[in-house]
């Protein structure tokens, strides 16, 4: 019995050392995954970018800040 389990267990280590990994096969998966949440962002930045109004309060936002900070500091 005890050769037919020592048959068993080197068969076994021999099948997982010889078999790619999972992190391997994820390595891939997780390239794809940063490419679509990049093109995403680029996407939401490009509409956002674009639109007129979203820049008018961009501009008139840094516009108080950088004189607030002026008269602060006068």
């Amino acid at each position: 019995m005890s050769s037919l389990s020592r048959f068993y267990q080197s068969l076994m280590a021999r099948l997982f050392t010889r078999m790619p990994g999972r992190a391997h096969g994820q390595r891939g998966a997780s390239a794809l995954e940063y490419i679509v949440l990049a093109a995403a962002l680029i996407i939401i930045i490009g509409g956002l970018a674009t639109n007129t109004t979203v820049q008018d309060a961009l501009n008139s936002a840094f516009e108080n800040l950088f004189a607030d900070a002026s008269n602060a500091g006068g």
